[in-house]
């Protein structure tokens, strides 16, 4: 009789909670979801199971699609459940996919010790959307895009590229040792001014542009900072996650694995002089220090961090002030192929940004083809007034396009 092999009792590899996914399981409790959606729109059909079985292999590739929670504090870790993420079927005809306003479907939330944590949205209608959702605390935006193109190169009957899960943040930034830096301070502007009344629940609205951009991200938060003197006079600091993986090469993973640089902005700065400032930090690896906060925040429940984000908010809201004045997210352009599959051609995507009560503007730049996919977030009370479709709009109209 043949040797029988013998049991692999090794434990499961785990991810440990860092210090950003903490801070969104507890931003998730105020204005849930806090949740990376990747969205493609096309023309053609779905075939729910086809698309089942493509969801099966490329998250059995990338199984940090299939994380939850366990354990507490300091001993918090996310561990593969096994389970592939589920598949939603709704009726997405009367959703116009220009904001938020008619999409109940895109408000699910994510339990993170239940599960799942992540799951595929078919929108039937004309066109008809697939969504990819994630909560923020397991996935980047960059993540949702790895596990988005490995679904479609299944449905093309291709293998998938697969991923790792287990990398944080910190196993990848250039932290400088042995110091420590203070909080940001809360000085910077809204690019919409101040709040008007209570409300934090998250609104976006889209813009959709054709042609080329030379400088696209530079010019926005040029624009962005525009937007906020038309309030009155104030400091601009402007937030750009930053993509780790390319520190480690051949890196895939679904973490989140982003750091954000921040740029101030002032009367005096040009295109040239941001996308300057921007590459220079980017080459450097600036990318901070760590700071009392981020000790702390490992030993403190969700609960009362929650609190604290809470607070911050009111006294945001009371003074005008923020620590930073907003983000902007860089998705990068991509061809058509990427998401398409025999029986869907992909037209366009887009990405909701994430946002929360702290975050009084929040953007993402996509493109598709010779699209170009312009989403702002805020919370409600920083967008009244139409405050909102009028920063988009000034925004999207002060582009240049190149020839």
């Amino acid at each position: 009789m043949p040797r029988k092999k013998p049991e692999d009792n090794s434990p499961a590899p785990a991810r440990p909670l860092s210090i950003a996914s903490r801070l969104w399981i507890a931003a998730n409790t105020i204005t849930p979801p806090f949740a990376n959606q990747v969205i493609v729109e096309g023309t053609g059909h779905f075939n729910a199971d086809e698309w089942r079985r493509a969801v099966r292999i490329a998250s059995a590739a990338n199984p940090g699609t299939r994380l939850v929670l366990k354990g507490v504090l300091g001993s918090s870790r996310w561990v593969d459940s096994g389970v592939t993420p589920p598949i939603r079927e709704v009726d997405g005809s009367s959703w116009d996919g220009m904001g938020s306003e008619g999409a109940p479907f895109l408000q699910k939330d994510f339990d993170p010790r239940k599960g799942p944590c992540s799951e595929v949205l078919l929108m039937h209608g004309d066109p008809p959307r697939a969504a990819f959702r994630s909560h923020h605390a397991i996935m980047d935006g960059r993540g949702a895009m790895t596990w988005t193109e490995d679904i479609f190169r299944a449905l093309r009957g291709e293998e998938p590229l697969g991923s790792e899960y287990v990398m944080v943040e910190n196993d990848l930034l250039n932290l400088t040792r042995g110091k420590r830096s203070k909080p940001l301070p809360h000085r910077y502007i809204a690019p919409t001014g101040k709040a008007d009344g209570t409300a934090i629940d998250l609104v976006w609205k889209r813009a959709t542009l054709f042609g080329k951009y030379p400088r696209l991200l530079a010019r926005v938060l040029l624009l962005t900072a525009g937007e906020a003197w038309r309030h009155g006079e104030g400091r601009v600091r402007i937030g750009i996650p930053v993509d780790l993986r390319a520190r480690r090469e051949g890196l895939r993973s679904t973490s989140n694995l982003a750091n954000a640089v921040y740029i101030d902005i002032d009367r005096d700065a040009t295109v040239e002089s941001i996308a300057d400032e921007i590459a220079r930090r980017l080459s450097l690896r600036e990318d901070g220090e760590i700071t009392w906060e981020d000790l702390i925040i490992g030993y403190v429940p969700v609960r009362l961090l929650a609190m604290a984000i809470r607070s911050e908010g009111a006294r945001n809201r009371k003074t005008g002030h923020f620590r930073f004045s907003g983000f902007v997210s860089n998705l990068g352009r991509l061809e058509s192929a990427f998401y398409s599959c025999g029986s869907f051609t992909a037209t366009s995507y887009i990405g909701i940004p994430v946002c929360a009560p702290i975050l009084p503007f929040s953007m993402t730049l996509s493109g598709l083809g010779e699209r170009i996919e312009l989403l702002l977030m805020m919370p409600r009370n920083m967008s009244t007034g139409g405050r909102l479709e009028a920063a988009l709009e000034r925004i999207a109209a002060g582009l240049v396009k190149s020839d």
